[in-house]
């Protein structure tokens, strides 16, 4: 399914759908690939969460986050392995919130991105409640 599990495209074409923007997330796309990360994957977020979420190299490419250890997002595998699933939230023109979570747990953290002339990880915060 080219780098995304089932699961998170469904999830994500869902809450396309609630934006407007299911017609634009096909992935037989015939928008040719990127082969540096330098280039940005993608203007349409949709498209772009599905590049960021499953290339390491993206993510140091388009990561503003001066102190960030990589890969800042859970990549496909272990995603999978974890039952994380990713939900795109709050999208604008210029900012989206991706919400990363377990079903039936309080595991939840959130990645802020920002348009400039590419999507940029601007923020991360854990929403998930600290264990003592």
């Amino acid at each position: 399914m080219g780098g995304l599990d089932k699961l998170s495209f469904a999830l994500l074409m869902l809450m396309a759908a609630g934006h407007g923007q299911a017609a634009q997330l096909n992935p037989q796309s015939d928008a040719p690939a990127t082969t540096s990360a330098s280039v940005c994957p993608a203007q349409d977020i949709s498209f772009f969460i599905q590049r960021f979420s499953s290339d390491e190299t993206v993510q140091r490419s388009f990561t503003t986050i001066g102190s960030a250890e990589f890969p800042v997002m859970p990549l496909v595998q272990e995603r999978k392995d974890n039952a994380l699933v990713m939900q795109l939230e709050e999208v604008t023109a210029s900012t989206a919130r991706v919400n990363l979570a377990r079903s039936d747990t309080d595991y939840l953290v959130s990645y802020f991105f920002k348009m400039d002339d590419c999507w940029r990880l601007v923020r991360i915060e854990n929403g998930s409640p600290r264990r003592s």
